[in-house]
C-alpha cells in the first residue's frame, strides 16, 4: 500500500469512508492523515448525531481548511473505550467526561453550552422514606450510567456496599413513569425538567432532594495533538455568531441560544465521577 502522503484526494477519501464503519480503526487511522476526528457522547443513535452534528464538522472543515470526520459511537460501550484510548480529537460531551480527559490527557477546553446542571430526587408519596440514606439498597429510577445526573446522584453513597439498585430508564420521562409504576421507589430527573412537570404528571409523587452542587454544561474539547494555533480558531469558529446556523439542531436540543466560553476552573476535577465504571477508575 503506498504511504498515506501518496494517496490522491479520491483514493484518501475512499480509505476513510471504509475505515468509518471500523469504529476505534477509523479514529486511529485517520489521525495519521492530519483529519481531526469529531465525536460526541451517543445519547442519540448514530441516525440521529449524524444530522444534529454533521453541520459542525462541515461548517469546521471550511473555516480551518482541514477535513473535521464525525465518527459517532454506536453505544457508550464503544464510546467509552475511544475516550479510554483518546482516539477523538475533538469532542462534545458532559463535563466529567471532559474533565477526566483534561487530567488524564491533557485536552482543552475551547467551547460550552450555557448554563448550569442539578438532579433532584422525586419519591412516591406513598413510601415513609424520610432520609436520602435510607435510598440505600432500595430501586430508584435513573437515566443509565454514565449519566452525569445518576453518577452525582451515585455519588452521594460513598460506601459501593450501600448504594441504592439503579432501574435503567431510557430518560427522564421513563424514570418518572418507572416511579409512578412502582418498578422503584423514586427517580433521579433534572431540577428544570421536574418543575416544569404539570399537577397531572407529578400525582403521586413529591419532591424529596435537590442536589447541593451544580455542574457545567457539555463542553467541546480537544486533544493534546491539536496545535495552540488550530484549537484557537476551533474556539472562535464555535464562539461566532457564524456558529448559530450549523450549530441550529444542537442549540435547538440543549434549548440554548449560543455557544460560550468555558473555564478550566469549573470543570476541574468533576472526572471523579466516572471513578465507578470500568476504564476510568483508576483515574
Amino acid at each position: 500500500m503506498k504511504q498515506p502522503d501518496k494517496l490522491s484526494w479520491i483514493t484518501l477519501t475512499a480509505c476513510l469512508l471504509t475505515l468509518l464503519s471500523a469504529g476505534v480503526s477509523a479514529a486511529s487511522a485517520a489521525n495519521n492523515r492530519g483529519v481531526i476526528i469529531f465525536s460526541t457522547a451517543p445519547t442519540q443513535t448514530p441516525k440521529a448525531t449524524r444530522k444534529r452534528y454533521q453541520p459542525i464538522a462541515d461548517y469546521l472543515s471550511r473555516v480551518l481548511k482541514r477535513r473535521v470526520v464525525l465518527v459517532p459511537a454506536e453505544n457508550f460501550i464503544e464510546y467509552s473505550q475511544n475516550i479510554i484510548e483518546d482516539k477523538y480529537d475533538l469532542v462534545f460531551d458532559g463535563p466529567h467526561f471532559a474533565a477526566w480527559r483534561m487530567k488524564k490527557y491533557n485536552h482543552s477546553l475551547v467551547a460550552k453550552l450555557p448554563g448550569k446542571l442539578r438532579f433532584v430526587v422525586v419519591i412516591r408519596e406513598d413510601t415513609h422514606v424520610k432520609n436520602l440514606k435510607r435510598l440505600a439498597g432500595k430501586r430508584v429510577c435513573a437515566v443509565g450510567s454514565p449519566n452525569l445526573l445518576t453518577l452525582g446522584f451515585i455519588d452521594l453513597f460513598p460506601n459501593p456496599a450501600a448504594v441504592p439498585v439503579i432501574m435503567n430508564s431510557k430518560n427522564f420521562n421513563a424514570a418518572i413513569k418507572c416511579a409512578k409504576q412502582h418498578i422503584g421507589i423514586a427517580a433521579v430527573v433534572r431540577d428544570k425538567f421536574w418543575l416544569k412537570k404539570p399537577p397531572k404528571v407529578k400525582a403521586g409523587l413529591k419532591l424529596f432532594y435537590t442536589s447541593k452542587v451544580t455542574w457545567p454544561h457539555r463542553v467541546f474539547t480537544t486533544s493534546a495533538r491539536i496545535d495552540a494555533q488550530t484549537r484557537q480558531k476551533i474556539a472562535e469558529a464555535l464562539l461566532s455568531d457564524k456558529a448559530r446556523g450549523p450549530a441550529r439542531l444542537v442549540l435547538k436540543q440543549f434549548k440554548a441560544k449560543r455557544f460560550v466560553r468555558p473555564t478550566e476552573a469549573e470543570y476541574k476535577g468533576l472526572g471523579h465521577l466516572l471513578r465507578a465504571i470500568w476504564g476510568f477508575h483508576e483515574q
